[in-house]
């Protein structure tokens, strides 16, 4: 993000001036607050400026800003996540509940870039080329318009990018686990018998080692399989309760600075006692603040279910790779050991082929149909139930009871001044 946005005036009322305003606004120093300047120094910086010395303007940031930087695709690495307001640190020292100025500002351009930032309905990044794909459409449009939230997003990116990581891992692991059985399987039939043979004198003694021999060789198999999908079991299962641990508590920062800045445009009141455009200023910024923060919640949902779509998709289609790969080895496989010639006598030797033919058949099988990824335990272990959810903020009655409030308290108002 760039941070030459203009940093605010060097005096008088801080806050931006609301669109609908039709009287020109007076210079009132807000009680209390400090008029100074300063570069923010929080984790909100300043969004890009929109154009200036525009005539007839739209809202504030809603005009196109032709140098406007091209989203990233995918967020940056992931790196530690920020102290959580109301989590972490007390609720009071939330930085978008700061009185400095250029921190006002700096909020204000990002409330701006969401609420009032046209959609770009042709995105102007795009050439003549193959255009994105939609979920990279719209991770670009979530990266533009919430970059405060670019560090929670990151970790949300690369926890698909690891589960999908570890499919790819799984499923070779498991065709080369299937082709090593196969291979020991032919290689017990065709020379097992002569091996054995050696130490027991006899080729027939041999050949019944040889055929037990590849029943503890099928033992090994799935007892080796057992393990790896234990530890990729275990991988998942807890990289999805880190994620979960990580998306709660940013979650819960959320829900507590939308339920103080539904109650902190009430208590202003005995700040503003005696200056009206102040408090109406003050909770002209918190009320937008408010539906900002729920905002932020809401496409933090969005952009989790756009990754584990991806994840799901992958997984979809990695299925399909497994079905055509796995009889693809055994077919491969059967052609070769068919056509081996036999080295011993052959009656023992198709006995023993045969055997091999039916333990390749069903590790072929099961190495498709078990050992699956466990999607439940990964929804278990994310506990989306456990999160803070958009719905749950009830945005809607929390805007519209404080409307409801503020025009009965004014019809009593009246009613007192009245006599009545």
């Amino acid at each position: 993000m760039s941070n030459d946005h203009p940093q605010g005036p060097t005096g008088g009322d801080p806050y931006p001036p609301s669109p609908f305003e039709l009287e020109t606004p007076s210079a009132h120093p807000p009680v209390n607050e400090p008029t100074r300047v300063s570069e923010p120094q929080g984790y909100i910086q300043p969004t890009d400026a929109p154009p200036p010395g525009a005539t007839d303007a739209p809202p504030p940031g809603a005009a196109v800003n032709p140098d406007r930087p091209v989203p990233q695709a995918v967020p940056d690495h992931p790196t530690a996540l920020r102290a959580a307001d109301g989590i972490l640190r007390p609720i009071q020292d939330a930085e978008v509940f700061s009185s400095d100025p250029a921190t006002i500002m700096a909020v204000s351009s990002h409330i701006n870039a969401y609420f009032n930032q046209p959609l770009d309905i042709f995105p102007f990044w795009e050439t003549e080329g193959k255009p994105d794909r939609f979920h990279v459409l719209f991770a670009r449009q979530i990266e533009e318009r919430f970059p405060v939230d670019e560090d929670l997003r990151s970790h949300i990116h690369a926890y698909g990018r690891r589960v999908f990581r570890a499919l790819c891992v799984h499923v070779g692991t498991k065709r080369l686990c299937q082709l090593l059985a196969l291979i020991g399987f032919a290689l017990l039939a065709t020379l097992g018998p002569t091996w054995f043979s050696q130490w027991t004198g006899s080729l027939i003694s041999g050949a019944a080692i040889a055929a037990g021999a590849m029943l503890v060789a099928g033992g090994l198999w799935w007892g080796v399989q057992q393990i790896l999908f234990v530890q990729y079991r275990f991988r998942l299962e807890n990289d999805s309760y880190e994620l979960s641990r990580e998306i709660v508590q940013r979650t819960r920062e959320l829900q507590n600075l939308f339920t103080s800045a539904r109650a902190m445009a009430d208590q202003a009141e005995t700040q503003y006692q005696m200056d009206g455009k102040g408090w109406g200023r003050r909770s002209h910024y918190l009320t937008r603040l408010t539906m900002w923060l729920a905002a932020r919640m809401e496409y933090l949902e969005k952009y989790v279910q756009m990754e584990l779509w991806r994840v799901r998709r992958e997984r979809y289609w990695m299925r399909w790779f497994a079905r055509f790969v796995t009889p693809l080895v055994f077919v491969i496989w059967l052609g070769v050991f068919l056509f081996e010639p036999a080295p011993i006598e052959a009656g023992w030797f198709r006995g023993l082929q045969i055997l091999a033919i039916l333990l390749g058949g069903a590790v072929s099988a099961l190495s498709y149909f078990l050992w699956s990824t466990p999607v439940e335990a990964i929804q278990t272990k994310l506990g989306v139930e456990g999160w803070v959810r958009y719905a749950s903020l009830d945005v809607d009655d929390a805007v519209a009871d404080q409307v409801r409030r503020d025009k009965e308290r004014l019809v009593e108002y009246r009613a007192l001044t009245r006599g009545r």
